[in-house]
């Protein structure tokens, strides 16, 4: 038992791996890649950090083009700017797309460890929490593309998102004009999220009397607006944990566990401090509240606040529909019957379905979970290449 003690304590006295502790930005520099933070504050206030690779390391350029075409990535619920930053430059999108000659822009959204300034609001303050996905929508991710499009002079670009990051382009499309849909040349949606049919616990909770009386609480703010997180100081520990040899087998069999991770190498698990260093990040109550919804209703709403209210922000008893069929931009899914969060059948019977003009193309790949979009080791062959190879193919068609 002492020797098993003294083992354990001889492995917690390891050094960190440095990309644990740098910042998306940092951790960009360290690769050898050129790195500008940009800071964008949106209408109603919040500040968000957007990393940007103006070019590869090997600074090449697409033929044809005077400058760089810009590819704009979106993250997933919980994550940041860094999931398209955690594995190797070859494997992560981040740099894959850069390396392949485009101007390459991470965006945040707000209550993430790069969202946490306000003109007015603190993260103390409750009222600094008081957002949903719609937000992230309407401010962050429209400003944070009109921002990159004036800096670098394009009138277009394209769009990569995973998960959430496709709920919020989905969103934003469903709502803008024919104008602001110009703005997206293509949109590339990894595992795409607009609605959900099958049953998933404990979303099937919403319609029982009681739960529905705490959600009503928590819409009067009685609990306060607070941010859903995981405190840095425990995600160190997590990690710290995880990093040790005689305890590394139980995360990382945890991890597969938990995100239902195949065991075909999509995955590479001596990695997995640093995912723990970077994820989760922060939201707030209220957007989980929305998701909640999004499995209630099956589709895209604004937060439902109750008639009473609906009435007042909405002029409209019911909450708003975000309805897909208003999308024109070129829209391209990649999803997957083995992912668990958004499975084909969500795909196929909510996006595929009710979609506009916009849906081109879509690919159902083979053995893909939800978070293999984002860190699976087959996704730079199976996903990010073939994106490339498809805005290669639209800017020879038709121009940079």
């Amino acid at each position: 038992m002492l020797l098993f003690l003294f083992l354990l304590i001889a492995q917690h006295s390891y050094g960190k791996e440095i990309e644990e502790t740098l910042d998306a930005a940092d951790l960009i520099a360290y690769y050898g890649y050129p790195v500008e933070r940009h800071y964008v504050t949106t209408d109603d206030g919040y500040t968000s950090e957007v990393q940007r690779i103006p070019r590869g390391r090997d600074e090449r350029s697409i033929d044809g083009c005077s400058k760089r075409p810009v590819v704009f990535f979106m993250h997933g619920l919980f994550a940041s700017s860094h999931e398209y930053l955690f594995n190797l430059p070859s494997q992560s999108p981040a740099f894959v797309f850069a390396d392949a000659g485009f101007d390459v822009w991470l965006g945040n959204v707000r209550g993430t460890e790069y969202g946490l300034n306000h003109t007015k609001f603190t993260p103390s303050d409750p009222s600094f929490w008081n957002f949903t996905l719609y937000d992230y929508s309407h401010f962050d991710l429209r400003q944070q593309i009109e921002h990159a499009l004036e800096k670098t002079g394009h009138k277009s670009l394209f769009y990569v998102g995973h998960s959430q990051g496709t709920t919020v382009m989905f969103a934003r499309l469903a709502e803008a004009d024919a104008k602001w849909q110009s703005k997206i040349r293509m949109f590339f949606a990894m595992g795409p999220t607009a609605g959900f049919l099958k049953p998933l616990m404990p979303f099937t909770l919403l319609e029982r009397d009681y739960l529905q009386k705490l959600i009503q609480f928590v819409l009067d703010g009685r609990f306060g607006i607070k941010p859903v997180m995981v405190p840095k100081d425990v995600t160190s520990k997590i990690v710290d944990f995880c990093s040790t040899k005689i305890l590394s087998y139980f995360c990382t069999a945890g991890l597969h566990v938990a995100l239902n991770l195949e065991s075909l190498g999509q995955v590479n698990s001596s990695r997995l401090p640093i995912f723990l260093s970077h994820f989760p990040s922060a939201t707030s109550t209220l957007n989980i509240l929305h998701w909640m919804q999004i499995f209630k209703y099956h589709e895209l709403r604004r937060l439902d606040l109750g008639e009473e209210r609906n009435l007042i922000a909405y002029g409209q008893t019911e909450a708003p529909k975000l309805d897909i069929k208003n999308i024109v931009a070129q829209t391209i899914l990649y999803f997957s019957k083995d992912d668990q969060i958004t499975d084909e059948v969500d795909v196929r019977e909510i996006i595929i379905k009710n979609m506009g003009p916009g849906l081109i193309e879509n690919y159902d790949l083979d053995h893909f979970t939800h978070a293999d979009f984002a860190i699976g080791l087959r996704a730079t062959d199976e996903v990010y290449k073939p994106i490339i190879y498809r805005i290669y193919k639209e800017l020879k068609l038709k121009g940079c």
